[in-house]
């Protein structure tokens, strides 16, 4: 079911801005790329003979493992599973970052909501995914604060959005402004940071068969 534009306008920055910005969280663009090339790669060898879920789930991971390397790397950030939740936390806990699969709206400014997850979240789709228990949780969707101008990221937990469109990935880096756990989805956003749409190197006649948006399932909830 589609969800309803959220009532919040969130800060959007623009593709044009967007290193400047996540600079100052330390995170490179760069390093975002290489995490989704890796994931275009292992989707890439995903065929019809996998199970149904193994192109999206394989790209999720192998995002989500180059990402946590990346961000390490810098020295700025440091993995962690929280609940076997795979994170990367920043060592001064200003910041946590999470990957999530997004739907069409992702990567879109003037998109009217906004992403929503590829799929409702749940635990039991999260249990029926290879038997495997993925959990995002939110710990803080709570406001801090900031100049309220879009200069300054925010503390909180971030996400970053990915969706395989037809010929690119399309990204964001953005902050959840709440969650309905009834309806399994993001309410809104609080920041958005659009980035480049990533496209591959070589076009192949072959595309991944999560193009169009097929997410490994997770359950993500607001703490109490």
């Amino acid at each position: 079911m589609a969800q309803p534009a959220p009532a919040h306008s969130p800060t959007i920055i623009g593709p044009d801005r967007a290193a400047e910005y996540l600079a100052q969280m330390g995170i490179e663009i760069a390093d975002i790329n290489v995490a989704i090339e890796a994931g275009e790669i292992m989707a890439g060898n995903i065929t019809t003979h996998h199970p149904i879920t193994a192109a999206g789930l394989t790209r999720w991971i192998h995002v989500v493992g180059r990402l946590r390397e990346m961000l390490a790397g810098s020295g700025q950030w440091s993995p962690d599973n929280p609940h076997n939740r795979p994170i990367s936390k920043r060592n001064d806990a200003r910041y946590t970052l999470s990957t999530v699969g997004g739907d069409e709206g992702t990567g879109i400014a003037d998109h009217p909501r906004g992403p929503s997850a590829a799929r409702k979240k749940g635990k039991a789709t999260a249990e029926a995914v290879n038997g495997m228990d993925s959990l995002i949780r939110i710990e803080t969707l709570r406001p801090s604060p900031d100049n309220g101008d879009g200069t300054t990221p925010p503390n909180g937990n971030w996400f970053l959005v990915y969706h395989r469109a037809d010929g690119s990935v399309r990204l964001e880096v953005s902050l959840p402004l709440g969650f309905d756990e009834n309806e399994g989805q993001f309410t809104g956003w609080r920041v958005r940071v659009i980035l480049p749409d990533w496209r591959p190197k070589e076009i192949s006649e072959k595309k991944p068969l999560d193009v169009g948006g097929q997410d490994v399932d997770f359950q993500i909830f607001e703490a109490s």
